[in-house]
């Protein structure tokens, strides 16, 4: 009998913070401000057109804030707006996980800013990692490094070190949980 789990099948979330919330108001405010000014000076049409866009704009503002994803026997499957689901992060190039804390006044710096996003972060440092369970923590040693974001809070996030250079780092509603089923998800392919 083996001693790997099985893998998880865990669904959780990520809600937009104050910051999420004042992008998510303020691209609607815009909308409703440059509608306005193109309703006066232009044709009703053009007014419609820009509401529109505008519209759109703001559910996918929303939609890099708001997430369901699925930790499975693949990995983690992130879906903007709990519908649209993303490639997924493959369980393969995860070498371990760990929570990560940041202050608010850091995350910008740290990760170039909130949401569903790819790019270059700066590392991790001993003093921002807590181990899952048994794992030991892991830092890279290096400035900068690829990450695939969904982070939409300052504070604990789970962060996954990838083998392959890329990084991943996810801020859930339930930051245990996640890290447990990711933990999960990685025993389960040794």
């Amino acid at each position: 009998m083996s001693g790997r789990p099985d893998a998880p099948f865990y669904v959780g979330t990520t809600r937009p913070s104050g910051v999420g919330w004042t992008r998510i108001g303020l691209t609607a405010l815009a909308g409703v401000i440059v509608t306005l000014l193109m309703a006066s000076r232009s044709s009703v049409l053009a007014a419609a057109v820009i509401a529109g866009l505008f519209a759109l704009l703001t559910l996918w503002t929303w939609m890099g804030q708001h997430s369901r994803f699925l930790v499975d026997e693949r990995g983690v499957t992130v879906s903007l707006g709990g519908f649209l689901p993303r490639a997924s992060w493959p369980v393969e190039d995860f070498r371990t996980v760990q929570y990560r804390t940041l202050a608010a006044n850091t995350v910008g710096v740290t990760l170039g800013g909130y949401g569903w996003r790819r790019g270059k972060a700066t590392s991790s440092t001993r003093a921002e990692l807590t181990p899952v369970g048994d794992r030991k923590i892991f830092t890279t040693g290096q400035t900068q490094q690829p990450h695939r974001m969904m982070v939409t809070r300052a504070g604990t996030m789970v962060e996954i070190i990838g083998r392959s250079g890329t990084n991943y780092l996810l801020s859930p509603e339930d930051v245990e949980g996640t890290a447990e089923a990711i933990d999960q998800a990685i025993r389960s392919r040794r």
